[in-house]
């Protein structure tokens, strides 16, 4: 019989309080710190329901009081209900563990354990009533696998008149201490926005938290913060139906105040968040009446209440079902958000057609900005982020076409329907020409700007003073200074803008002495542009391969004479120049500029009377057509120079570009 006995003790499930405690996912967090809070409210509406039935959000009195002890430097709390209070059955229920007694309410049978994790002791009181009498039961709950529950008293009657339960969360443990919020607004804040479902039906229960110097009722809190709520369903195959309730909750009740979420609820209760500010584009507050909003979509069904975990802060679900539900609720979000989302869409439609004029080469991509900034995701909204996305749909298109063209060149060879045939070739003809429009209309757009910052720096630097750009400043637009090719990319330059034919010339100097490209002399004028080597355009049959030099004069200068001279200045240039070798930074040859080499030179200056005086005494006096340039040769130096003034050189640029910008549609 003995034996039978201990064998029967030895078959027994062993519980152990301090390793079930140990094994919950709570590990200190803003978020963990105020679990047990929520679960001691969380039993006191259920006592309350148990209590009233379908009444008892009109009979609900719940107050928290915030207790802090300045002396440990610790919170506690206080949590008191008139629900039905801890009866035989409910007293069994919190002395069991994972009991099943509020499983079809989302009871999970863990929630008094995290007041454990959390705080160092629980004292609890509570009166209810068997039959006509009411009985006070009273006891201390403490992490202790041998005496879990201490009794300061036995169950005794009590002349009592009214039902109250006590739950007493006292001091929080180290490592939770820190979390814990100070203020009573913040706390009272935290409690709202995590029993939102309760407080936002047409019956609110009254909870109230106070400290000893005042009180907020969270009724309050929600009717001020809460500006809008609508309803829709959706379902889903497998998982049911679904429905997501919509908010304008004002960003004060927001902690964090940066995210629009959507919020997973299990049994009226917010269990896990899910921030949707990239899904619907919107990464800031929304104005309602004039309120900073942000947007709280709360997603209930069955399916959630029957597969939340038991610490409530996680679902049991796979991640696909996961995925599935948010984008449903996303969907639903989006829709409800429609308003905000439109002037989204007007704000990027107006930054798209910006990039589109900054980046033609994108047009034939969007022909419509409105559907386009439709289709995009909603939180690319920067026009640096737009730019991205351009570049991502102008590399498909391209290399779609060019897949196109390679199937098209293998079709050729076994072609059996001509037409058919001969309409891909158009049609992929077209793609191509819409490509090449849009790159041209890059390309010239660019040349424009560039065209207007020269009109620009032509004006005054300093209208007050009436102070002129100086000659550095005009000499940057149409290339850098200190450099030469070699440390340049192709393109750098804006020669065009003087001559077409200057852009293809393969090595130049900008702004550097001559004795950092010809090594034989020891020559420390700077030119201010030098082209060597390139061009077949400038060159006469029978001739060599003809230099270029180009001066820049500060505009509006008025102080030229015999020794500031730029004719002069560029003939000194091209003596220095003869029978030497340019060499490359490498100290490669460039080329030898021999007696019969020619030269084409620029001065780019204004026609002012001191500038004319000195041309006529240089007999660079020959006019060019127009009247505003001059022209003339040096037949000693083998030397062509041209004048040319500032606005003829815009005016001439433009009227080149003339037929593409109209064909383009650039102002």
């Amino acid at each position: 019989m003995n034996t039978y006995q201990s064998l029967s003790d030895t078959l027994k499930f062993k519980e152990n309080l301090t390793g079930r405690i140990a094994n919950l996912a709570m590990k200190p967090s803003y978020a963990n710190t105020l679990i047990p809070l929520f679960e001691a409210v969380m039993n006191s509406l259920h006592s309350i329901q148990d209590r009233f039935g379908d009444d008892w959000q009109d009979n609900c009195h719940i107050e928290i009081h915030v207790l802090e002890d300045k002396n440990l430097d610790t919170h506690s709390f206080k949590v008191f209900d008139n629900g039905i209070g801890l009866n035989e059955k409910n007293f069994d229920s919190f002395r069991t563990y994972d009991s099943r007694m509020k499983v079809s309410r989302g009871g999970k049978g863990v929630g008094r354990l995290t007041w454990l994790k959390v705080f160092e002791e629980v004292d609890v009181s509570s009166v209810f009533q068997v039959d006509s009498q009411k009985f006070r039961r009273t006891f201390k709950f403490l992490l202790d696998n041998d005496a879990a529950f201490q009794m300061h008293e036995v169950v005794k009657e009590t002349e009592e008149t009214e039902l109250l339960t006590c739950i007493a969360l006292r001091h929080l443990k180290n490592g939770y201490k820190n979390f814990c919020t100070k203020r009573l607004e913040t706390i009272a804040k935290r409690v709202a926005a995590h029993f939102l479902p309760f407080l936002i039906g047409a019956t609110k229960p009254k909870i109230i938290v106070k400290n000893c110097i005042e009180s907020i009722d969270l009724v309050d809190v929600v009717t001020r913060n809460i500006h809008q709520i609508d309803t829709e369903s959706f379902e889903l195959e497998d998982l049911g139906k679904f429905e997501v309730k919509h908010l304008y909750v004002d960003r004060t009740l927001i902690e964090a105040g940066t995210e629009h979420t959507l919020y997973l609820t299990a049994h009226d209760r917010i269990v896990k968040d899910h921030g949707i500010n990239n899904q619907i584009g919107l990464n800031s507050h929304i104005y309602y009446k004039e309120n900073q909003s942000y947007y709280i979509g709360l997603v209930s069904s069955k399916f959630l209440d029957d597969n939340v975990t038991q610490e409530r802060n996680n679902f049991d679900f796979t991640p696909d079902d996961n995925r599935a539900i948010t984008r449903k609720a996303e969907c639903a979000a989006i829709n409800f958000l429609h308003d905000p989302i439109d002037r989204l869409l007007e704000s990027k439609t107006k930054k798209i057609e910006e990039v589109i004029s900054n980046f033609p080469r994108f047009s034939y991509i969007v022909p419509d900005c409105r559907e386009f900034a439709r289709k995009m995701p909603l939180n690319r909204k920067s026009e640096e982020e737009i730019y991205k996305e351009l570049s991502v749909y102008d590399y498909r298109a391209s290399r779609d076409v060019k897949k196109d063209m390679r199937n098209l060149v293998g079709d050729a060879q076994n072609v059996t329907d001509s037409v058919e045939f001969e309409n891909k070739v158009q049609g992929l003809m077209t793609k191509i020409g819409q490509q090449e429009q849009a790159y041209l209309a890059e390309y010239v757009s660019k040349r424009k700007l560039v065209i207007d910052l020269l009109q620009q720096r032509l004006g005054f630097e300093d209208a007050e003073s009436k102070t002129l750009h100086k000659e550095r400043a005009i000499h940057q637009i149409f290339c850098p200074l200190n450099v030469s090719s070699g440390n340049l990319g192709y393109g750098s330059h804006n020669l065009w803008l003087i001559d077409d034919r200057l852009a293809y010339y393969d090595f130049w100097t900008s702004d550097k002495s001559i004795q950092s490209f010809v090594k034989t002399t020891e020559a420390k004028m700077r030119p201010d542009l030098i082209l060597f080597k390139g061009t077949h355009l400038l060159r006469r049959k029978g001739t060599n391969q003809p230099v270029v030099i180009i001066e820049f004069k500060r505009p509006g200068r008025t102080d030229y004479s015999g020794v500031e001279n730029p004719v002069r200045q560029i003939l000194n240039y091209i003596e220095e120049l003869r029978n030497t070798s340019v060499s490359d930074n490498n100290g490669a040859l460039i080329t030898e500029i021999g007696i019969e080499t020619p030269f084409f030179c620029y001065i780019i200056a204004d026609l002012t009377p001191s500038l004319r005086r000195e041309l006529v005494y240089s007999g660079i006096n020959q006019t060019l057509p127009g009247g505003r340039g001059y022209y003339g040769y040096n037949d000693t130096l083998r030397a062509y120079i041209e004048v040319l003034e500032y606005e003829k050189i815009v005016d001439d640029a433009r009227i080149r570009h003339e037929a593409f910008f109209r064909k383009l549609g650039i102002n």
